[in-house]
């Protein structure tokens, strides 16, 4: 019996194995192809078209946007 649980164990962990081998060769070519389409397109070069809001703008809005995600009490 403990030889049939050995064998059944050892293709587990081959079959695990070569899963974790595909994912990463999978990984590997998807980040490849993504890193491909972005500088084909120039994505990242583009400039920003709207200008960054500044810190104490950001600030304000989520401070109102948490006060009115507050029930009242009672």
């Amino acid at each position: 019996m403990d030889e049939r649980w050995q064998r059944i164990l050892r293709i587990m962990d081959d079959a695990y194995a070569d899963y974790l081998a595909g994912m990463a060769a999978l990984r590997k070519r998807v980040v490849g192809d993504v890193k491909r389409k972005l500088t084909d397109s120039k994505v990242l070069d583009r400039p920003h078209l709207e200008p960054p809001l500044p810190r104490e703008r950001l600030a304000s809005a989520a401070r109102h946007r948490r006060a009115r995600g507050r029930r009242p009490r009672g």
